[in-house]
């Protein structure tokens, strides 16, 4: 089967170096291979070709376009996410599976435009975090359920930077608020979020009944964790940070696997879904107000 070629757009964030790590080095998953690589605003060009080399990457490009007819596939991961839409765009109109790594965007009318116009084209678009890919994750709802009965509410918690130049409560908020959505549901119907010095606390409510707390902390060793309370029993879980890479390898997995079928992993409302609630979590801190998703 063919080898799919991707790009990457925005080589300052340290997933790059996980892709080329994955594809090109040590070929833990198997069907990609980092073709090419674009450095977007945030990088350097002496760290870009550093990681051209590191990567075993063949090109270097001038401008995005230059990718076309190269590559396959793109991946675009800046660390802010107000770049994406452009790079999208771009790829989406000339038919390139389009993958962008957490966030989407910051803007959801955005969003909603680059959904739209993936259909439009009929280009495969996604988009998601990689903590909850995790198997430690994935295992804990898994075994839960399996053990413990239906889930009534629970918590889970991660790092943030509510004042974060890379996009604010996107930059590292996404992270969690992807835990809550796959998790728990994706519908999440309010959002009430209080800031206490550098952490934030947010009580989520789901169509479902269920209650969800959101721990995001700004102060403090924080660590992605989850609790579930559940029909028999309580369930604490502490990811382990040396275990979290395999969302990489997962990730990539799907992702390759995903375009080969043409099908989309996510559906276009669990697209959009983490970009209401965190719009929501920074409207509700800001305004003390609860916020409707809608």
């Amino acid at each position: 089967m063919k080898t799919i070629r991707f790009g990457v757009i925005g080589t300052e964030n340290s997933h790059v170096d996980r892709a080329c790590k994955c594809f090109n080095i040590e070929k833990t998953v198997q069907g990609g291979f980092v073709e090419a690589l674009y450095p977007g605003e945030e990088d350097t060009l002496e760290h870009v070709k550093k990681v051209q080399e590191q990567g075993k990457v063949p090109l270097l490009v001038d401008k995005p376009k230059d990718m076309l007819g190269k590559i396959d596939a793109v991946i675009i991961m800046n660390q802010h996410g107000k770049y994406h839409a452009k790079y999208a765009r771009l790829f989406l109109e000339n038919k390139i599976a389009t993958f962008v790594d957490k966030p989407l965007t910051c803007n959801l009318e955005e969003a909603k435009e680059l959904v739209e116009l993936s259909h439009k084209r009929g280009t495969w678009l996604s988009s998601w975090s990689t903590i909850w890919g995790t198997s430690s994750f994935q295992d804990f709802f898994k075994q839960a359920t399996e053990e413990i009965g239906p889930m009534y509410s629970g918590m889970v918690g991660g790092p943030f930077d509510f004042e974060s130049e890379h996009g604010g409560v996107f930059f590292y908020g996404i992270h969690t608020v992807e835990m809550l959505l796959n998790g728990f549901g994706y519908d999440v119907k309010a959002i009430n979020a209080k800031l206490y010095g550098k952490n934030c606390w947010v009580t989520a409510t789901l169509e479902s009944g269920k209650i969800v707390s959101l721990h995001l902390l700004g102060e403090g060793k924080a660590r992605f964790q989850v609790l579930v309370h559940c029909e028999k029993a309580n369930r604490h879980l502490i990811l382990d940070s040396s275990k979290t890479y395999d969302g990489y390898d997962k990730s990539f997995k799907k992702i390759i696997d995903s375009i080969r079928n043409n099908k989309r992993p996510l559906t276009d409302e669990q697209l959009l879904m983490p970009i209401k609630v965190l719009l929501a979590i920074d409207k509700s801190a800001r305004t003390n107000k609860e916020i409707e998703i809608k």
